[in-house]
């Protein structure tokens, strides 16, 4: 472990540094320059200190945190990255597969380090009570400046708050590994041109992209000839999860829970808005304009031009994210929308994706050094070698999207996500209910409103009582 004196004393010597240097100095400086930008290796000596990544991320990404050499440019990019930090700063950078929660734990209870920063998934992190007891430090506590941009969106901070702390970060400039935020909606524009469908994009540039537009589009966009159901074309389908459901209620501008004045979490499912979505979806239903999809990653029918479009967190149009997902599945073109507005969104902008359960980003463990998180991390964090802030998402925009306005899609889906609490409610329970409602077999006002009493327990048991 860094002693926290000969850091401290070091960075005294640096402040002195860039003063006498910086005039004479003819280095580009870094992006952000929270340390010395001019220092040069063996400056910042850690001591060989090894600085361990452990990482839950998607299966068979491209992009992850040890990507084979040779194999991506941008995976061997991030690991000149590693190289580079290692000789800045004489430390090793060690990538664990996978994050086990588990065995962290144990190893924290018998004094080891299990790993520096974990990718893990928000639900097992606040459902397994490892920020409420301690398990991890706040990232408010570092020398870093979380609102450089390094380390994601507002919502991105917001998703790992607990109190007036700040528990989680992404490697914004890296784009990878996908924090997973939903829900995202892409559409399947040969399908639409076969209906004779207006464009999606065209649609909302005229301001006509409308829950009212949807279900005329769900009328239009339908062939049952086949004898096999599984062979019918239909505009849309509800799945084993209810990411439709989910986009209802946030373009209607509900959420199923909020945060209040006193910084408090108040179940709100129960809203008018939110019953008016689903009650929307179970209409779609009823009615047989929308069928059962099935398992939620079932992107067959889309890829096959049996849908029209297609719902799942943001990591299914990705690259960097599988060889299961839309990028190497289609063989034609597939373009990101937002889904449409509801009729009692308002006038206000509405935030329509989120941070959910099982979205993923960093932690630190809380018997991680951190000084040594202070110094990498504005480092490590900084768009990759050769590329800026300005030019970092030419990659994404040339090899996963077909379109620029669908690029915007994107980034309006990853950048204006919010965090939606549901780690502190009865994730699996409150699932099961809405997609009850879609199929007709509960009701909407009823199902919501009985759940309130132990949904809001359920938020003071897990958060607000520790803000007491």
């Amino acid at each position: 472990m860094i002693r926290s004196n000969f850091l401290k004393a070091l960075s005294v010597f640096l402040t002195a540094f860039v003063i006498l240097t910086a005039c004479s100095s003819s280095r580009t400086e870094e992006i952000v320059p929270e340390y010395n930008p001019q220092a040069g290796s063996g400056e910042i000596d850690l001591l060989g200190y090894e600085y361990t990544f452990a990482a839950a991320t998607h299966g068979g990404g491209e992009y992850q945190l040890s990507p084979e050499p040779g194999a991506d440019v941008r995976g061997d990019k991030l690991l000149q990255r590693y190289k580079d930090t290692e000789e800045k700063y004489n430390v090793k950078i060690k990538v664990l597969d996978g994050c086990d929660l588990g065995m962290f734990k144990n190893q924290y209870a018998a004094g080891m380090k299990y790993a520096d920063l974990m990718v893990a998934k928000i639900g097992d992190v606040f459902g397994g009570k490892y920020i409420q007891n301690g398990y991890f430090m706040p990232f408010s506590d570092m020398d870093i400046d979380l609102n450089s941009g390094l380390y994601g969106t507002p919502g991105t901070l917001e998703t790992g708050s607990f109190g007036n702390e700040y528990y989680s970060i992404v490697a914004y400039y890296w784009g990878f590994p996908s924090p997973y935020t939903m829900p995202a909606m892409w559409f399947n524009p040969r399908v639409i041109s076969n209906y004779q469908q207006t464009s999606p994009h065209e649609l909302n540039e005229q301001g006509e992209w409308t829950w009212a537009t949807l279900e005329k589009m769900c009328e239009a966009i339908m062939d049952t000839s086949d004898p096999d159901e599984d062979m019918h074309t239909y505009a849309l389908a509800y799945t084993s999860e209810p990411y439709l459901e989910y986009a209802a209620i946030y373009s209607n501008g509900a959420r199923p829970v909020t945060k209040n004045a006193d910084g408090k979490l108040e179940y709100t499912l129960n809203s008018p808005e939110a019953i008016e979505a689903l009650d929307y979806i179970h209409s779609l239903a009823e009615r047989k304009l929308i069928c059962d999809g099935g398992d939620r990653q079932n992107i067959t029918p889309f890829v096959e031009n049996r849908r029209a479009f297609f719902l799942e967190f943001t990591h299914m149009g990705l690259s960097s994210e599988g060889t299961g997902n839309l990028s190497y599945q289609m063989q034609e073109a597939y373009e990101w929308i937002t889904f449409p507005t509801g009729p009692s969104a308002g006038e206000a902008p509405i935030t329509r994706t989120t941070y959910s359960y099982h979205s993923r980003i960093f932690y630190a463990a809380a018997n991680s050094d951190v000084e040594v998180h202070s110094i990498l991390l504005p480092y490590l964090f900084q768009p990759l070698p050769g590329e800026t802030p300005e030019t970092w998402q030419d990659d994404f925009e040339r090899n996963t999207f077909f379109s620029t306005a669908s690029f915007n899609y994107f980034q309006q889906i990853r950048d204006e996500a919010t965090f939606d609490y549901t780690p502190f409610i009865p994730f699996s329970e409150m699932q099961s209910n809405i997609m009850a409602i879609t199929r007709g077999t509960k009701s909407s006002s009823e199902t919501l409103n009985s759940m309130e009493t132990a949904y809001q327990e359920s938020l003071d048991k897990l958060y607000n009582d520790y803000l007491d």
